[in-house]
Order: structure tokens, then C-alpha cells, then sequence
């Protein structure tokens, strides 16, 4: 009996045995059963379409059914007539039969990545004989990018003077085995720069050409002439691209830029504002301009004017004081020999400078709810006929520019009420308020915030001695409430964000809380006090600086409740 118990167990583990060697060994032929290699071109160029070939291979012993082949692209690599923006396309194979192949091309084009490597992934997921789960096998290739196919190249001066005018040559070369048609140059030039000239006209506004098709190894060029003016020190590109169309889809085949700045001028001006250059401007509050002026050349400089435009809605002009010849029309001041003897004639080396006054305007100027981020500019020029040997241009010339933001503001008010219908809150007992009894008031805080929106706010307060908070805050939008601590009596709302313009163009944001206060013997013949001072603290997203705000205490007077005279706020006994 007990060898035969021992023959079942034995004959039972070969068998167990077995079957799962044959499963292992099964489950590997499936394993192995597609094979996927990619295939390319041994080196592509920027902007040159091409193919790639997917193989897929049975090499398992059962039809490999509802097989699906995707293919994934890196960056700047692109499925030629869709968007860039695509980097995944789907084929459905369907079924590959034993020893059977399925070969599938893809048409790409690669857009960026200049001598680099950019890995491709095909993958394949298929079902095989009567296993009901799916199975997947992917391979890739790194495919070698050279450079551009079309080679494009923007030569200007790495060094001009503000105001002189210089020449950029366009390049553009086919250095592919592929001929190009309906390409089309774009350059994006900086706000300041004016197109002079062109050797090739612009076929749209003033830098846009449609260049027409390109045989391999052509090449072309042309210049423009312009001027560009900028403050001393700064730095400009000339973007370009070339872009073209396949299949239906456009496609920037070739980009470059030339990088130009500002050298120092031989006129070189300066500009502060109250003695800084990022001066954060408050309402009302007084500005101090200052243009300093240098001859930075050899030679002397003759009537020398220079000119400032002040732009910004919060200017009050009324309050200009100035040496300077102010135009109302467009709000510009002049300074030269007139009133500024000094400009009559400016030594080698010489320097100088002038300045004007005035205050900001009290009031933000908001009517609408986009009126908001207000800001102070000052553009200023300073030039001369006189034209030293090393400038290529018809006058000396230099521009400065200044803007300043100005900060918003954000109040609060708070206020208490005993008949208060309009909050939907019934406040109990008596009133006059009494010695030793329970009055129950409402306090609404009321948020009003000016030109500029404001983050992390804070509104904090404590509440008077014998006053509690009772019931549940209510505020005016969807955001939690005031929290009350009980052992400090210390009242805290949090708001994440407040837009500008609330309170202005729309209502205030308001919290509304109801206090339970219980006036003892010291009070008896005073109003009582119900809260301290609120404090509001925020950050003001525009200027990045922190905003701040108070309002007073509010007792039993209650000043805001219409129905109340202020001597029925004094305790009775």
C-alpha cells in the first residue's frame, strides 16, 4: 500500500514535470516567434525625407494572428505629411503565417538634432494559435543625422553701434542629392531694426521670400541693409528658416540666426529713475528721472539734443517740472543749446546730463477688467550732426529706454452689524448690549484689490476679550473660510488668489462670520470692543513684491449698520 502511494506520487511529478518543460519550451518558440528589424539609410541630412523599413518574421510554428505594428520617433523627427507634433504611427499588419514576412516603410524626415543620433522603435503585438493573451516584441535604430540638406547662413557684424547701419548676407545652399521645390525664407528681425534695402525684393511684407526650387548643389545669396537700434550692451538675433511643403504638410527644413549687439555708442546714454533702474512706482507717488550723457569719442560733438517720451496711463503730467521743452501732443520733452548750453558743443570725453520731475497719479485709471499691470515708460534719444571717421552713418545717434511697473494695492474693511437680513444671519440678545448677556454680531471682511492680480493672501485678526466665534463662516465664492483658533481668539483667512479689478469693476470678495460677545461690569458705559486691527498680506504676482493693508478695530458703535445709532452700542446694565 504505502509503495504504491509512493509510484502515484512519483508517476504524478514526471508527469507535472513534463508538462511544465513543455510549457517553458512552448512559451519560448512563442517568445521567439516574430522577428522585427529596422532598416535605414547608413546617414541622413536635416530636412531630407527618406525611408525606413520595418521586416517583420514568423518564426514560430503557428500563424501569429491580429498582429499591430507601431512605430515611435524621437524629437524633431517627423512622419513626412503629418505634423511634427506626431511621433507614433499604427499599421495593422493582421495575420503573418508561418514562416511568413510582412515588410512596411515608413517615409520620414528628420528637423533638428545637428550631428547627432536619433534611436527609432518599432514594436509588434500579436496573438498566437489558441493562447488567448498577446504578445510583443520591439526592436530600434539609431539612425546617424548629419547636417542640413539645406545649408543656411545669416553673416552680419557681431558688433554695431545703435542707429548705424549695417548689411546681413543670406546664404542658402543645396548641399543634398535631393532637388528642393517652393522653398520660402522667413527672418524674424528684432522690433528695433529697419530694413533699408534688399538685393532681393521681399515677396511678403518685408521679410518673407519665396524663393522658388533649389537643384542639388545650387547655391544663392543676397544681402539686407537695415539699422537697428537698442540700448548699449544689448544683444539681438536675426532668426531665419526656410520651410517647404510635403505632402500637403509645411516643414522648417533649415533654421540659423546671426547674433548682433550694441556696442557702446559714441554718444552713449543712461536713464534712472529715483537712482535706480528697476524702481517699483507706487500711486501717488514722486519720480525723479535722470539722463546721463557722455562723448565717448575724440573729436567734439555739436548740437547735441536730446529727447525723452514718457508713455503710461498713470503719469500726471501736471506735475511735470522740467528745464526741458515739453510737447503735450505726445507727451515728449527736448533738451538743447536753448536750455542746455552745455549741448552747443560736447568735448571729447565730456559728460553731462539732465532731469525732470513728477509725481504718479493717485488713482489707478481702471475701467474695464483688462485695465490692470500698469506700467511707466521712458524712451530717450540723444544725437548729433557730427559724425566721427569710425561711424558709418549719417549722424551720431544712441537711444535709452526705462520701465517701471507699478504695484497694486489691495485693502481691507472690515465691518460688524447686529441687523444684518441682508448675510441671511439672525443675531440674538439685546441690544443696547447688557452686563453679563450674550449679543451675537455679524463681521464681514471685505477684500478690494486694484491693478494687478495677488497671491498667497493672508487676512488675520484677534478677537476683543469675551468674544467668541460661533457658527460657520460664509464667504462670497467658493473658497473655505476664516478659521478660528480658540485658545489664541485668533481669526486667519487664506485665499490662494485674488484677480485684479475685484472690488472695482465687480464686488468685493467677502467673508462673513458671526461673534458672540459678553460684555462684563469693566465695560458697562462704553462701547465694547468685538475684533482688533485686520492685517492683509499677499505677494503681488506683477512686481513680485509683498502687499499690505490694515483697517481698524470695529466695538459696539457699529458705525456700518444702518439701523443702529451710536449710543444704543453702549453697555446698559
Amino acid at each position: 500500500m504505502r509503495i504504491g502511494k509512493i509510484v502515484i506520487i512519483f508517476t504524478a511529478a514526471i508527469v507535472l514535470g513534463g508538462g511544465v518543460v513543455w510549457y517553458v519550451i512552448y512559451q519560448a518558440g512563442l517568445t521567439r516567434g516574430i522577428e522585427i528589424e529596422i532598416t535605414g539609410p547608413e546617414k541622413i541630412l536635416i530636412g531630407v525625407p527618406f525611408d525606413i523599413r520595418v521586416n517583420l518574421a514568423n518564426s514560430s510554428q503557428n500563424p501569429l494572428e491580429n498582429v499591430q505594428l507601431s512605430v515611435n520617433l524621437p524629437a524633431d523627427t517627423a512622419f513626412l505629411g503629418s505634423p511634427p507634433s506626431k511621433n507614433v504611427d499604427f499599421k495593422g499588419i493582421g495575420t503573418i503565417g508561418i514562416d511568413g514576412i510582412s515588410q512596411q516603410t515608413f517615409r520620414l524626415v528628420v528637423l533638428g538634432g545637428e550631428n547627432s543620433f536619433k534611436k527609432i522603435t518599432a514594436s509588434a503585438n500579436y496573438m498566437s494559435g489558441s493562447l488567448s493573451s498577446r504578445f510583443q516584441r520591439e526592436s530600434s535604430l539609431d539612425l546617424a543625422v548629419g547636417g542640413y540638406g539645406i545649408t543656411l547662413d545669416i553673416a552680419a557684424p557681431q558688433k554695431i553701434f545703435s542707429g548705424e547701419e549695417f548689411d546681413a548676407e543670406i546664404t542658402y545652399k543645396n548641399s543634398s542629392d535631393t532637388d528642393f521645390n517652393d522653398l520660402r525664407l522667413k527672418i524674424d528681425f528684432p522690433p528695433t531694426f529697419t530694413v533699408s534695402r534688399s538685393t532681393l525684393v521681399p515677396d511678403i511684407g518685408n521679410n518673407v521670400w519665396l524663393l522658388g526650387g533649389l537643384r542639388k548643389g545650387s547655391e544663392n545669396k543676397f544681402k539686407i541693409s537695415g539699422k537697428m537700434i537698442g540700448p548699449e550692451g544689448a544683444f539681438f538675433d536675426l532668426k531665419a528658416a526656410i520651410e517647404t511643403s510635403f505632402l500637403g504638410q509645411n516643414y522648417a527644413v533649415s533654421v540659423n540666426s546671426g547674433t548682433v549687439s550694441i556696442a557702446t555708442s559714441p554718444l552713449s546714454l543712461r536713464m534712472t529713475l529715483n537712482d535706480q533702474v528697476d524702481y517699483i512706482v507706487e500711486p501717488d507717488d514722486h519720480l525723479s528721472y535722470v539722463l546721463a550723457y557722455t562723448n565717448n569719442t575724440d573729436v567734439g560733438l555739436r548740437d547735441v539734443i536730446v529727447k525723452v517720451q514718457l508713455v503710461g496711463a498713470m503719469y500726471d503730467f501736471s506735475s511735470l517740472s522740467t528745464n526741458g521743452i515739453f510737447r503735450s501732443t505726445d507727451n515728449s520733452i527736448t533738451w538743447n543749446a536753448s536750455v542746455v548750453p552745455q549741448l552747443a558743443a560736447l568735448a571729447p570725453g565730456q559728460s553731462g546730463s539732465v532731469n525732470f520731475n513728477l509725481r504718479v497719479a493717485k488713482n489707478y485709471p481702471i475701467r474695464r477688467l483688462s485695465d490692470k499691470n500698469f506700467t511707466l515708460r521712458v524712451t530717450g534719444t540723444i544725437e548729433s550732426p557730427t559724425v566721427p571717421n569710425f561711424v558709418a552713418a549719417d549722424k551720431t545717434f544712441s537711444v535709452a529706454s526705462l520701465e517701471n511697473k507699478v504695484r497694486g494695492q489691495a485693502t481691507i474693511d472690515t465691518k460688524a452689524f447686529f441687523r444684518d437680513a441682508a448675510s441671511g444671519i439672525v443675531n440674538t440678545g439685546p441690544f443696547p448690549p447688557k452686563v453679563n448677556q450674550p449679543t451675537r454680531y455679524t463681521i464681514h471682511w471685505q477684500i478690494t484689490n486694484q491693478s494687478t492680480d495677488i497671491k498667497s493672501v493672508e487676512i488675520r485678526s484677534f478677537l476683543a476679550g469675551n468674544v467668541k466665534m460661533v457658527g460657520v463662516p460664509k464667504t462670497s465664492t467658493g473658497i473655505p473660510g476664516p478659521v478660528y483658533n480658540d485658545r489664541t481668539q485668533e481669526i486667519i483667512w487664506q485665499i490662494p488668489r485674488v484677480a485684479a479689478t475685484t472690488g472695482v469693476i465687480s464686488k468685493p470678495l467677502e467673508a462673513i462670520f458671526q461673534v458672540e460677545a459678553i460684555p462684563s461690569s469693566a465695560n458697562l458705559g462704553f462701547y465694547m470692543p468685538l475684533i482688533q486691527a485686520t492685517t492683509l498680506r499677499a505677494i503681488d504676482e506683477f512686481t513680485e513684491s509683498e502687499l499690505s493693508a490694515q483697517d481698524v478695530p470695529e466695538n459696539t458703535r457699529l458705525p456700518d449698520d444702518p439701523t443702529v445709532t451710536p449710543s444704543q452700542g453702549i453697555v446698559i446694565q
